[in-house]
C-alpha cells in the first residue's frame, strides 16, 4: 500500500513539473528547451533530497550517538558508513524517476541507465571501502596487543584489492555494454601481468596470514631487523609495509614479506619478562696474570666477597701442596692466580646485586685469548628491560669490576689508545 502510494505521488510530481514547464516554454516559444530544463531541474531535486537526507541522518545520529556506549557505532559514524547508505536512498529515487522522466526522451533513456549501473558500483566499493576502515579501526582501538590483529589487517586490505579489482571491471564492463565473462577471459590470458603487478600484496596477506598463526610479531613488538640494520618498536603492519618506530623517534618501513623472509629478532620477551641480558667482556693483558702469593693471599681475605672462598681454597691448597718437594716456587703445586680469583669476585659480585635476575642464567667465563689480551665475559641478566635503567646498572657493574681488577693487579687492555705525543 506504501509503495503503490509512493509510485503514485512521484507520477504526480512528474506530471506536474512537466505540465507547469511545457506551459511555460510553450508559451515563450522555447518548448525545444523542454527535456533539458525537465532533466536539471530533477537533477536538482535528487541533490537537493540527497543533501537534506544526509542533514537530517547526520543529526538524528549525532543524538543517538551522545548517549550511545556502543563503541563501533561512533567509529561507524566517523568513517561515513552511515552516509554512504543513506546514499542508496537517493538512487532508488532516480531509479523510480528515470522511466517517468528520463526514459521519455530518446537516447537519453539508456545513458541514465548505464549512468545509474556506474552510480551503484561507486557507491558499493565507497562503502565496503569505509566499512572496512571502521572495522579496522575498531580492532587497533583494542588495547590489547594480540597477533590475530595482523592478519585482520592484512585481510581486510586484500578484500579492498578485490573490491577495486572487480568493481574496476564490473564498471569497465557497464561502461561499455560487455558482458563481465568476456572481460574474465582476456583476463586470464593476462595472469602472469596480474600477478607481476599484485606481488608485493600476494607476498604482504601470506606474510600476515603466517605472523598471525605463528604469533612471532605483533603491534608494539620491539624487534631487529638484520637485513635493513634496523632496531624499533613495531607501529603497523599492513599488506604491503611494515613500520617500525626507532628509537630516535624517526619511523623507518620495509617490505612486510621481509618479515618472515629475513631475519628478524623479537625483542619484547624480554620487556614481558621485565629482564634484559648483559653480555660484555673486560680484555685483559696477559702480561699482568700472575699466581697469588701469601701477601696477596692475605689482602684478598680481607675482601668480604671471597673472604670464605680465599679461606676454604687456602686449605685445600695447603692440604693439596704437603707432598711438594720445593714448596718455595710457586710453580710447584696447587696455586690460586689473580684472574682466577678475580673471576670469582666478578661472580659473587653479581649475585650479591639485587638488580640482577637470579632465576636466570649467571656466570663469568674466559674466552679464547686474543691479539689484545683474554676477555673475561660477564653474562646475566639485569632486572629491568627499561633501556634507561638496564644501561645504569650495566654502566655500574663494569665501573666497578674494571675498577675493582687494579686491586687484583690486573692490567685492562686499552689496544685502541694512540699516542699522539710525536704526531
Amino acid at each position: 500500500m506504501f509503495e503503490k502510494s509512493t509510485n503514485q505521488f512521484l507520477v504526480n510530481t512528474v506530471n506536474l513539473i512537466h505540465s507547469k514547464l511545457d506551459q511555460l516554454l510553450d508559451g515563450a516559444g522555447l518548448s525545444v528547451l523542454l527535456p533539458v530544463l525537465e532533466i536539471l531541474i530533477w537533477i536538482l531535486i535528487l541533490l537537493a533530497f540527497d543533501f537534506l537526507l544526509q542533514k537530517l541522518s547526520g543529526f538524528l545520529l549525532k543524538l543517538f550517538l551522545r548517549n550511545s556506549k556502543i563503541k563501533w557505532t561512533r567509529q561507524f559514524y566517523k568513517h561515513k558508513v552511515f552516509r554512504s547508505l543513506i546514499h542508496f536512498f537517493t538512487i532508488s529515487l532516480l531509479m523510480a524517476v528515470n522511466p517517468l522522466v528520463f526514459q521519455q526522451y530518446a537516447g537519453i533513456g539508456k545513458i541514465t541507465e548505464k549512468f545509474i549501473g556506474l552510480l551503484i558500483i561507486s557507491l558499493i566499493i565507497l562503502f565496503v571501502f569505509r566499512l572496512i576502515d571502521a572495522i579496522i579501526e575498531i580492532n587497533d582501538d583494542d588495547e590489547e596487543k594480540t597477533y590475530s590483529k595482523i592478519g585482520f589487517r592484512t585481510f581486510a586490505q586484500l578484500i579492498k584489492i578485490f573490491v577495486v579489482f572487480f568493481g574496476l571491471l564490473t564498471f569497465i564492463a557497464t561502461l561499455i555494454d560487455v558482458k563481465l565473462s568476456q572481460i574474465f577471459t582476456v583476463l586470464g590470458a593476462l595472469t602472469a601481468v596480474v600477478l607481476l603487478i599484485f606481488r608485493d600484496s600476494i607476498l604482504g596477506f601470506i606474510s600476515g596470514v603466517q605472523i598471525s598463526t605463528s604469533k612471532s610479531i605483533k603491534i608494539g613488538d620491539w624487534i631487529s631487523v638484520s637485513k635493513y640494520e634496523l632496531e624499533g618498536i613495531v607501529k603497523e603492519i599492513n599488506l604491503t609495509v611494515t613500520k617500525v618506530e626507532k628509537f630516535d623517534k624517526t619511523i623507518s618501513t620495509f617490505p612486510t614479506y621481509d618479515l618472515i623472509s629475513t631475519e628478524v629478532t623479537n625483542n619484547s620477551w624480554m620487556s614481558e619478562t621485565n629482564t634484559r641480558r648483559i653480555k660484555r667482556a673486560i680484555v685483559f693483558n696477559v702480561n699482568s696474570f700472575k699466581f697469588c702469593d701469601e701477601k696477596m693471599l692475605e689482602k684478598f681475605g680481607k675482601i668480604d666477597l671471597i673472604q670464605d672462598y680465599i679461606l676454604q681454597k687456602r686449605k685445600d691448597i695447603e692440604k693439596a701442596n704437603q707432598k711438594v718437594k720445593n714448596p718455595g716456587n710457586l710453580i710447584n703445586g696447587k696455586q690460586l692466580t689473580n684472574i682466577g680469583t678475580f673471576r670469582i669476585y666478578a661472580q659473587n659480585y653479581l649475585e650479591n646485586r639485587d638488580d640482577i635476575s637470579k632465576n636466570d642464567t649467571l656466570t663469568v667465563r674466559q674466552l679464547a685469548q686474543t691479539s689484545i689480551g683474554m676477555p673475561l665475559e660477564i653474562y646475566c641478566f639485569a632486572n629491568s628491560s627499561t633501556f634507561a635503567v638496564y644501561e645504569k646498572i650495566q654502566a655500574d657493574i663494569f665501573d666497578h669490576l674494571i675498577t675493582a681488577s687494579r686491586e687484583f693487579g690486573l692490567e685492562v687492555s686499552q689496544p685502541f689508545i694512540i699516542n699522539r705525543e710525536n704526531d
